[in-house]
C-alpha cells in the first residue's frame, strides 16, 4: 500500500506553479469556491510518468506464457481458437501485451487527475522548474484536509516498475501513477490522485472538468517567488483579500548571506 502524508506526520504540503493570466482565474476561483484543478498525465513533462509496463521477461517460461494466455481467454472478445495461435505464435503474444502497456497508458489519462506536491517551499530546483523561474506562486495546503489527507508518497527507483498483465489491473496502475526515476527524487513528491466522473470509484476523489472540491479551510498560504512582479504580487494579495481573508500571503526574498530565500509577510490572514 502507498505510503500516506498523514502517515508520515507531515502538516503541510506544497504546489509550485507559474502564474499567468490563467493560473490567476484558476486561483481566484479556487479562493471562491473551493475548487482546485488537477492535471491530466498526458500534460506531465516526463515521458516514463504514469506508464504502465507490463514485464515481457514473464513471458519467458511456459507456465508465464500459459498465465499470461489464460488471461487473455477472459476478455470478452476472445474466441476459442485464440488460445492455440498464442500458443504457436510467441512473437504475437508479446506484441498483444506489449499494446497492453500502451493501451493502459491512455487507460490512465482517460480515467485519472493528478496533484503533484511537496513537504518543502524552499527547494530552490521546484521553484524554478515549476514556478517559472521564482516568479510564479506556491501554494501551502493542511494535509488533514481534504483531498491532501489522501495524498500519497511517490516511490522512486532506478527502474521502471513492471507489473504483469495477470495482476489486479487497479494495482497495475497505481503503480504506474506513483511510480517515477529516481532522477526525480529531489522533489520528494506526494500526488494526490482523483477520478474523471465517467470512471468515478468509492473513496476516490471524482474531478469534474479536472476541478476537485477541496475542504473549506485547506489552503493556507500562498507564497509569492522572489522574481514576481509587483503587480501580480498586488493583485494575488489583492484577490485573496477579497475572497478569502483568512488566507495568509507570504513574499520570498532572496537571501544576501546564504543560497537560500527568507519570507516576508504580505498579509497575514484572519
Amino acid at each position: 500500500m502507498p505510503t500516506t502524508a498523514v502517515q508520515l506526520r507531515i502538516r503541510y504540503l506544497y504546489h509550485y506553479q507559474r502564474y499567468g493570466a490563467e493560473v490567476a482565474t484558476r486561483l481566484e476561483a479556487m479562493l471562491r469556491t473551493n475548487r482546485l484543478y488537477m492535471s491530466s498525465p498526458a500534460q506531465f513533462n516526463d515521458p516514463w510518468d504514469c506508464r504502465p509496463w507490463f514485464d515481457l521477461d514473464a513471458l519467458a517460461t511456459q507456465a508465464g506464457r500459459e498465465e499470461h494466455i489464460a488471461w487473455f481467454m477472459r476478455l470478452p472478445e476472445a474466441r476459442a481458437a485464440d488460445a492455440e495461435e498464442l500458443r504457436n505464435n510467441p512473437d504475437l503474444l508479446r506484441f498483444m501485451v506489449d499494446d497492453c502497456s500502451r493501451s493502459m497508458g491512455q487507460r490512465i489519462n482517460d480515467e485519472y487527475r493528478v496533484y503533484c506536491l511537496t513537504p518543502c517551499d524552499q527547494n530552490m530546483l521546484m521553484w524554478s522548474h515549476y514556478s517559472g523561474d521564482h516568479k510564479g506562486i506556491c501554494l501551502q495546503f493542511k494535509v488533514r484536509s481534504e483531498p491532501f489527507v489522501g495524498a500519497c508518497q511517490i516511490a522512486y527507483q532506478e527502474r521502471l516498475p513492471l507489473s504483469t498483465l495477470p495482476e489486479q489491473q487497479d494495482d497495475a496502475m497505481t503503480k504506474a501513477l506513483l511510480t517515477k526515476s529516481d532522477v526525480w527524487s529531489y522533489e520528494r513528491e506526494f500526488r494526490v490522485v482523483a477520478k474523471n466522473p465517467l470512471f468515478a470509484s468509492p473513496g476516490v476523489p471524482t474531478a469534474t472538468d479536472g476541478f476537485v472540491t477541496t475542504s473549506e479551510n485547506a489552503l493556507e498560504r500562498i507564497i509569492i517567488g522572489c522574481a514576481c512582479s509587483d503587480d501580480d504580487a498586488e493583485a494575488i494579495v489583492e484577490t485573496v483579500r477579497r475572497h478569502r481573508p483568512r488566507v495568509s500571503v507570504r513574499r520570498a526574498r532572496r537571501r544576501t548571506d546564504v543560497y537560500g530565500l527568507a519570507f516576508t509577510d504580505l498579509h497575514t490572514g484572519h
